[in-house]
Parts: C-alpha cells; structure tokens; sequence
C-alpha cells in the first residue's frame, strides 16, 4: 500500500523539481537578453543623438538650403515619437 502512495508521489516531487528548473533557467535567459537589448537601445540612442548634433551642425552651415537645414533638424523626441506611434515603415 506504501508502495502505491509513494510511486506518484515521488513521480511528482521529480516533475515539481524538473519544471522548476526549467523555469529559473528560462527566466535566466530572459533577463540576459533584456539586458542585451537594454545595451542595444543605449547605443542606438547614443548614435541617433550623435547624428542628431551632426544634423544640427550642418543645417546651421550657411552652404547648406533652407530647406535641406529644415529637413534636417529632427530630434531624438521625433524619434521616439514615431517609434511611440508606429509611424515608421519596416
């Protein structure tokens, strides 16, 4: 009779412990790849901000168009925006 009631219970404790395992190793590599796309965003910020100030210098040059210098001034809150909002293609 012991022997009926320990089977099963043995059978769960090891598919318990095996789904926890797996669990805390999924959730392991979750939080790495956030992390990874955490660093991905920084740097994609840094050279959009980048861009941004070489766009600022040249439409402030006086060879450059009015209306390239206009087209040219887009700003990293522009950016967001249009992420925010989907409005980018792709």
């Amino acid at each position: 009779m012991l022997r009926l009631v320990l089977l099963p219970a043995v059978i769960l404790a090891v598919a318990l412990a095996w789904f926890a395992i797996a669990s805390y190793r999924r959730a392991q590599i979750a939080e790495q790849q956030v992390a990874a796309l955490k660093d991905e965003v920084r740097t994609l910020e840094k050279v959009v901000a980048t861009a941004e100030q070489g766009l600022r210098t040249l439409a402030g040059h006086p060879s450059v168009p009015r209306d390239v210098a206009v087209s040219a001034d887009i700003t990293l809150a522009d950016v967001r925006r249009l992420l925010d909002r989907k409005e980018l293609d792709g």
